[in-house]
C-alpha cells in the first residue's frame, strides 16, 4: 500500500488544481530566452547575417528540490533567404512534474522591410502552430485518498473524467528592429510580440471555459563593442500574460580566450521577484554553448534552499554548402 507525505505533494496538488479547474497559468520561461529567437518573437525568424541557417536547443530543469522536476525542452531551426526572408519551425515540450505536459509545434516566417544596403533590419513575422496539453490522471491525488495524515494512492478517488487532453491553435505576430552597423560601437535592438492571439480554451477537463490569455512580450537592449574583440550585451525582457508578468534584466559579455578561436561568454541577470541568474558559456566559430543557473529568491526558497533551475543551450550557425561561417558571425546573438 503506497502512502505519500503531505508536504512532498503540495506542489503537485497545486499544479493539479490549476490544470483541472482551468485557472490561468503563465507560459513556461527560459533564463536564456535569446537562444531561442524564433520562440521569442516570430519577427526574429531568420534575421541573422553571414549564415544560411541557425539551429538551437534549450533544456531547462527546475525545482528538483521539491521532489518533482519541471523540465522544458526546445528545438528550433531557421533559414535566412537573401537577407530578406526568414523561415523556421520549432518544437517545445514543457513537463510539469509529470502531471501536466504541454507540447508545442509551430512554423514561422519573417520579412525584412529594410533594403539590403541598410545598416539595420526592421522585420515583421507570424507564427502558426498547435499546442497540445495533457493531464496525467495517474499522478493526481484527491481528498478521498487522505488517510491518517498521509495520501494513500491505493484508495479509490471517487472521481471520473471523460477528457484529459486539449489541442489548441497557436497564432503569434511580432515586429523587430536591429542595428547592424559595424562602424558603430553601440547597436541597439528591440522587438514586440503577441502569442496566443486567438485566446483558445485551455481547460483540459472542460469543467469551466478558460481562455488562454494573450502573452505580450517586449525585449530590448544593445550590442556594445568595448574593443574590437570584447562585446557587452545589456538587455531586458518583459512579459505580460493575464494578471501575470515577468521582468528579466541582465548583461552578457564575450571575451576572446588567449587569441584563440574560442571566446568566453558570461554574465548575470535578475528575474524580478523570482531568481538571480548566472550565465557561463563558450563560443567556438559558428557554435555557442551556454549554461545558466537560477538562485531562487522568491518565497519558494524556504522549500528549495535557494536552488532554482539549471539550463543548457546550444546555438549553431551554418551554410548549406558546408562552408565555415564561424569567423564571420560578428553581429549574431550569443
Amino acid at each position: 500500500m503506497r502512502k505519500m507525505k503531505t508536504n512532498k505533494i503540495l506542489p503537485t496538488i497545486a499544479l493539479a488544481i490549476m490544470g483541472c479547474c482551468g485557472l490561468r497559468a503563465q507560459d513556461g520561461q527560459l533564463s536564456q530566452y535569446e537562444m531561442g529567437a524564433v520562440m521569442l518573437n516570430p519577427a526574429l525568424t531568420g534575421m541573422f547575417e553571414n549564415a544560411e541557417f541557425r539551429m538551437g536547443a534549450n533544456v531547462r530543469n527546475q525545482w528538483g528540490r521539491l521532489g518533482s522536476n519541471f523540465t522544458t525542452t526546445n528545438f528550433s531551426y531557421e533559414n535566412n533567404v537573401q537577407q530578406r526572408y526568414g523561415f523556421g519551425s520549432y518544437l517545445s515540450n514543457n513537463n510539469m512534474a509529470g502531471i501536466i505536459n504541454t507540447f508545442q509545434f509551430g512554423v514561422s516566417g519573417a520579412y525584412n522591410v529594410s533594403e539590403k544596403s541598410a545598416k539595420h533590419t526592421l522585420s515583421v513575422g507570424a507564427t502558426l502552430g498547435l499546442i497540445y496539453k495533457k493531464l496525467n490522471m495517474q499522478e493526481l491525488v484527491w481528498d478521498a485518498q487522505y488517510d491518517d495524515g498521509y495520501f494513500n494512492t491505493d484508495l479509490p478517488t471517487g472521481e471520473f473524467f471523460e477528457k484529459g487532453a486539449r489541442l489548441m491553435p497557436e497564432v503569434a505576430l511580432g515586429v523587430a528592429y536591429r542595428s547592424i552597423d559595424r562602424g558603430r560601437r553601440v547597436n541597439p535592438f528591440g522587438n514586440f510580440a503577441m502569442y496566443h492571439i486567438t485566446s483558445p480554451d485551455e481547460s483540459i477537463l472542460r469543467v469551466v471555459k478558460a481562455p488562454l490569455p494573450i502573452r505580450y512580450g517586449v525585449n530590448g537592449g544593445a550590442r556594445v563593442k568595448v574593443t574590437e574583440q570584447v562585446t557587452l550585451v545589456p538587455q531586458a525582457l518583459y512579459w505580460r500574460q493575464g494578471k501575470d508578468q515577468l521582468i528579466n534584466a541582465g548583461i552578457l559579455a564575450e571575451v576572446p580566450i588567449l587569441g584563440s578561436v574560442y571566446s568566453a561568454v558570461g554574465g548575470a541577470a535578475y528575474r524580478f521577484g523570482d531568481a538571480a541568474i548566472i550565465h557561463l558559456g563558450v563560443k567556438h566559430k559558428s557554435s555557442v554553448y551556454r549554461f545558466s543557473y537560477d538562485i531562487n529568491t522568491s518565497p519558494l526558497k524556504q522549500y528549495t534552499n535557494n536552488h532554482g533551475a539549471f539550463e543548457f543551450s546550444i546555438l549553431y550557425y551554418g551554410t548549406h554548402s558546408g562552408r565555415d561561417a564561424g569567423r564571420r558571425l560578428q553581429s549574431s546573438t550569443f
